[in-house]
């Protein structure tokens, strides 16, 4: 086969074109080769046409002229061939200057869009690297930012698939105070190596896996791993956090982790939030104190000198922090058995302020429990639920409801085209009714809610987009609170809202409770990403076996209008195996909750004010 050879000029042209696509500093020393080239050639030509000067002399006369087209305008007129020779010069001058110019601009804008862009390598240790970006990176970034407030300096690196500026606008745009942190953007796949190099995970402290997909996920989980063992760096501590939505990809997720990655699975424990919060309101409020960096925090810290001493004989020695757990051998256990024998190497996980501020007491103060109630009061509180709404999450918020509510509870389901929930499961204690109807209907809303309705559900339909789940259930707000103001009633109403952003809108409604799934496991995640001891820790928390968190009568462990401290509410509450962490109060100005008293406080309850504690059941 006969193959055409290729000319000359095909070969300067393909040359010269591999020459143009080397780059700015490329370019720019091919100009100065050419402007010395031409400086240097015309000395030597001006040596043989103007003899009053040097080679030496015309070099550098040459050169000025290439660099100032000026410098012709002195020259003597006389030598006419002096001056053409330097005609040439100087003309040459401004074409390589003009070049040059138009080079080294070209090279900026492409620095400039590469900046912008975020190719280049971030130079940190010690940063969180987010990957991915969608609506949840804001309330994990809040989060961040918070946890970091103490450092002198907090880098966060977020990677996401969106353009750079645009990541960059929407986070100055939800995020109005950075405090010591710097938020570093980078555009790209996710799954791509050089991508995973600029945000330098193998010198970073923790990475956070910001996605929504089971699959794209166990993806990046498995691109980050290979990753981290490329760069000699998966035996480090750094380790990652992810969150999984079907409990059948669970395993997949942390084999794909390899021991690396805190996998979190939250779809059961939120049916269990919703069904607590929406019979105790207030709750999700605890939940939030709970699982974000304002105010208190879960800290695990060693305290030798407790060594040899009962779990139950610690809880008073705090003043300033509450013990709600130990860690033994790497096992977490919340609310443990009063009688436990703390050891050396075990570790106390407390609620306090800060960490390394809480230090034990030598003995524990003198307790008056005259104050104590013998028995429990009778109450009567709602039997009545109305559940506006349907998604997967009901058939486990019934099972779990069915679980501590009594005989006489009865839960009316509404929405438009109901499967057969009662049919799904025998329930033992709860009577549930269905009724088939569209709840967006004023007249047939108004139906729905008997003059024992108090608590009230609000399910996001999860059969649509998010933006169109959360409209259905702010109109659905709007209209509750205008019900309660024609009807001079007031309902407890716990709402599922799918996007943070949408849950600043519902407080029009006066909801006194909110469950944001998505909020909820956010702020999770963050903690789990600064403290991975935590994701135990609050896996047991959510847990439906062992110990949970309830809101119980105050009237139920002391007298009513009678002042005590919580060392007495401590004990009182130890003496059931049960550990209080703070109280919900009615005041003059409406409900106050407050997580982590001081225990030498001392307060008087009502009736109507509750407890907050950590108890294996709700009787």
């Amino acid at each position: 086969m006969n193959k055409k050879v290729p000319g000359f000029k095909e070969k300067v042209r393909y040359q010269f074109d591999n020459l143009m696509s080397k780059g700015t500093i490329v370019l720019v020393g091919m100009l100065f080769l050419i402007t010395a080239v031409v400086v240097i050639v015309t000395g030597l030509l001006g040596a043989f046409i103007n003899k009053d000067f040097t080679t030496g002399n015309l070099i550098w006369q040459s050169l000025m002229h290439a660099m100032d087209s000026g410098t012709l305008a002195g020259d003597d007129t006389a030598n006419v061939g002096y001056i053409l020779l330097m005609s040439v010069v100087t003309i040459c001058g401004i074409f390589v200057t003009s070049i040059l110019i138009g080079i080294i601009s070209t090279g900026f804008e492409q620095k400039l869009y590469d900046l912008r862009k975020g190719t280049s390598k971030v130079i940190e240790t010690g940063h969180t690297v987010i990957l991915g970006f969608n609506d949840s990176v804001f309330t994990i970034l809040s989060e961040l930012i918070e946890a970091g407030e103490n450092k002198k300096s907090n880098c966060i690196v977020v990677l996401g698939e969106e353009e750079k500026e645009v990541m960059e606008e929407m986070i100055k745009g939800r995020i109005e105070d950075y405090k010591t942190t710097r938020i570093i953007c980078k555009s790209g796949k996710l799954t791509e190596q050089f991508l995973l190099d600029r945000a330098s995970l193998e010198t970073c402290r923790s990475i956070i896996i910001n996605q929504e997909n089971d699959f794209s996920i166990i993806k990046i989980i498995l691109a980050t791993v290979n990753y981290l063992k490329s760069k000699n760096a998966f035996d480090q501590e750094l380790h990652i956090t992810s969150m999984i939505y079907h409990k059948a990809n669970l395993e997949a997720a942390k084999i794909a982790g390899e021991g690396k990655v805190e996998v979190l699975f939250f779809e059961d424990a939120l049916s269990r939030i919703i069904a607590h919060t929406c019979r105790q309101p207030g709750l999700s409020t605890v939940l939030t104190e709970f699982f974000d960096f304002g105010g208190d925090e879960f800290y695990f810290e060693n305290f030798t000198n407790l060594a040899g001493k009962t779990f139950g004989e610690i809880l008073n020695l705090f003043e300033h922090s509450t013990i709600v757990g130990l860690e033994q051998q790497g096992k977490v256990v919340l609310n443990p058995s009063k009688d436990t024998k703390l050891t050396a190497g075990d570790y106390v996980i407390h609620l306090a302020a800060d960490d390394n501020t809480s230090k034990p007491m030598e003995a524990v103060p003198l307790m008056d429990l005259s104050a104590e109630m013998q028995r429990k009061e009778q109450v009567d509180e709602s039997k009545h639920l109305l559940v506006l709404g349907y998604n997967h999450y009901l058939p486990d918020i019934l099972e779990e409801l069915d679980h501590y509510s009594d005989s006489r509870t009865t839960i009316t389901v509404a929405g438009i085209e109901l499967p057969e929930i009662s049919e799904i499961k025998h329930y033992k204690n709860i009577n549930v009714i269905e009724k088939d109807c569209n709840i967006y209907d004023r007249i047939l809303l108004e139906a729905l809610i008997h003059e024992d309705t108090i608590d009230i559900l609000i399910l996001s339909d999860l059969e649509c987009s998010k933006d169109e789940a959360d409209s259905k259930t702010l109109l659905l707000l709007i209209q509750l609170r205008d019900i309660g103001r024609r009807w001079k009633r007031e309902f407890n109403i716990t709402s599922e809202m799918c996007s943070v952003s949408n849950q600043e809108l519902a407080k029009v409604a006066n909801v006194k409770d909110f469950v944001v799934g998505s909020s909820i496991t956010n702020l999770i995640i963050a903690q789990v990403a600064e403290n991975r001891k935590l994701a135990l820790l609050f896996e047991d928390l959510l847990d439906a076996e062992g110990s949970e968190l309830y809101m119980k009568k105050a009237s139920h462990y002391v007298k009513t209008e009678v002042e005590t401290d919580f060392y007495t509410i401590t004990e009182i509450a130890s003496k059931r195996n049960e550990i209080v962490v703070g109280y919900k109060k009615i005041t003059s100005k409406g409900i106050e909750i407050k997580t982590n008293p001081n225990k030498s406080e001392h307060i008087s309850f009502c009736k109507e004010d509750y407890l907050i504690v950590i108890a294996e059941d709700n009787d």
